[in-house]
């Protein structure tokens, strides 16, 4: 498997427990709650975000079965999706707009979701490279 695969697994996983547990915890308060459930006693959810984390973490997994070209495109778009909803967290917190309950341990959970897909979406070689890597490459006329 690929880095891009792999990260794309692993998100994919991390986001499917957070979607799940989010919702079981949230499941009273209604989907637009704020101040929504704190799940280990910071981590601010409410039903709405559940959705989003479960819808990403479909996607991840979609990404990371179809293989590298779909998961390396899967991980950047994910990847900035988070990058936007932790700006957007850095302004709504504590306002009206809030409406998917985001505190800032959320946020910084989000940017670091962020960090790792977009390093790996756009750093990792593609899978033909990792494939040679370590081998010399074999000459062809064109090079």
């Amino acid at each position: 498997m690929t880095p891009n695969r792999i990260v794309s697994a692993v998100a994919a996983i991390v986001f499917g427990v957070a979607g799940v547990w989010g919702a079981v915890a949230s499941a009273g308060l209604g989907l637009i709650a704020d101040p929504g459930a704190l799940l280990p006693g910071r981590l601010s959810t409410n039903l709405l975000l559940s959705i989003l984390h479960l819808a990403i973490a479909v996607a991840l997994a979609i990404g990371c079965v179809r293989g590298d070209r779909a998961a390396r495109v899967t991980n950047v778009s994910v990847g900035t999706v988070l990058l936007v909803l932790g700006l957007f967290g850095l302004f709504a917190v504590g306002t009206p707009a809030n409406v998917i309950a985001l505190n800032g341990v959320t946020n910084v959970l989000h940017f670091a979701g962020s960090s790792a897909l977009l390093a790996t979406g756009l750093g990792a070689p593609p899978a033909a490279e990792a494939v040679t890597r370590g081998r010399p490459a074999e000459r062809t006329p064109l090079n």
